[in-house]
């Protein structure tokens, strides 16, 4: 990635500090996905298949087996 700087005036910061407290994400991420979306290298839905996801690494399974037995889990999970 390459850094640069922005200036924004005061409406345009506050409602992106807004957008990233109410997503739980940085202030950087969220200026970089607006960004490429409006220059048309991605999708507004093209994350919607993660956010089905939430869930992924949202705490620990207690099995130390998970990552081999994946399918093993999840099929005995959702069956």
């Amino acid at each position: 990635m390459t850094r640069t700087q922005l200036q924004l005036d005061k409406d345009t910061y506050e409602a992106l500090r807004r957008r990233a407290h109410m997503e739980r994400k940085s202030m950087s991420a969220i200026a970089r996905k607006m960004l490429r979306e409006s220059l048309g290298l991605e999708r507004p839905d093209q994350n919607l298949e993660r956010k089905k996801f939430t869930f992924i690494s949202s705490g620990a399974s207690g099995r130390s087996d998970i990552s081999v037995r994946h399918d093993e889990a999840l099929s005995e999970d959702f069956n």
